[in-house]
């Protein structure tokens, strides 16, 4: 999928990178103090040079995205009982910090799995552990080697959690990158977008609540996560999960439902849209 760049203020630039998720986010009851850090973009030599270095090539919307701004981080916090905590946080790490990460251990992947139709078989758990090289294998066609850079970082709360950029290639061709979702504690990796426009699509609609990563690969979240969400997302959650009484329940049935229409990440012929600063 193909980008083109406009040429526009900064606050259109911010705007336009948001598709007004600020003003959605401040729109809300109990989000409070939405801010957003402004920064300028990497030159195109700094992108060049990297690739150089780790043999490989950016995707096209990725490297437009670090040529406009480099690194994202957008944080709200949320109000209870008059007083507010930091919760929300959208963020792409700076281009420096896209460094190639390796690992000695054998990486563990999740894959969606069918259950099955057999009445008297085992229920099949929501997803399955296979090999990284293999699942990259699918992927490539052939023999190949990975390898993973980290672009962002999700609440330790249940462990380090690092969402990572990985190329999947085989000597004689190179495999777009997607990108893939680690739990540290179990070496288990997780699929999440197969490109960074799909991903950072996915962050804007959960809207930076904390762990959607975790909430869109499947992982249980932790009780007080899950509160968060049926304040401020609760449509974000699975069906099978029901709100406590740990906070009342007037909170559940009054919590806003926001929807983000995708057709509002399209330009008129299209084409997905990053805006270039002036």
């Amino acid at each position: 999928m193909s980008f083109f760049v406009d040429v526009v203020t900064e606050d259109s630039f911010y705007e336009n990178l948001t598709v007004g998720v600020v003003k959605i986010l401040e729109g809300l009851p109990y989000v409070k103090n939405v801010r957003v850090e402004r920064r300028n973009g990497c030159e195109d030599t700094v992108i060049s040079n990297w690739e150089q270095r780790h043999c490989c090539l950016l995707p096209e919307d990725l490297r437009n995205f670090y040529l406009s701004i480099d690194g994202f981080q957008l944080l709200w916090n949320l109000e209870i009982a008059g007083e507010e905590f930091s919760v929300g946080r959208m963020e792409i790490g700076s281009f420096s910090t896209l460094k190639r990460c390796s690992t000695t251990r054998d990486h563990q992947l999740d894959c969606p799995r069918q259950e099955s139709t057999d009445p008297g078989s085992e229920i099949e758990p929501r997803s399955s552990a296979v090999d990284l090289e293999n699942a990259c294998s699918l992927q490539a066609g052939s023999s190949q080697s990975c390898k993973m850079f980290e672009i962002a970082r999700c609440y330790p709360e249940i462990g380090m959690t690092k969402v990572y950029l990985v190329y999947c290639t085989k000597p004689e061709a190179e495999a777009a990158p997607s990108i893939w979702l680690h739990r540290e504690e179990l070496d288990r990796w997780y699929h999440l977008a197969d490109s960074f426009t799909v991903y950072f699509r996915m962050m804007l609609v959960h809207l930076g609540l904390p762990l959607w990563q975790c909430c869109v690969a499947g992982v249980t979240l932790p009780t007080w996560v899950e509160q968060v969400y049926f304040l401020v997302g609760p449509h974000l959650l699975p069906a099978t999960v029901e709100a406590t009484e740990t906070i009342s329940a007037t909170l559940w049935s009054n919590g806003p439902t926001n929807v983000i229409d995708p057709g509002i990440f399209k330009g008129k012929d299209g084409k997905q849209k990053i805006p270039r600063r002036k």
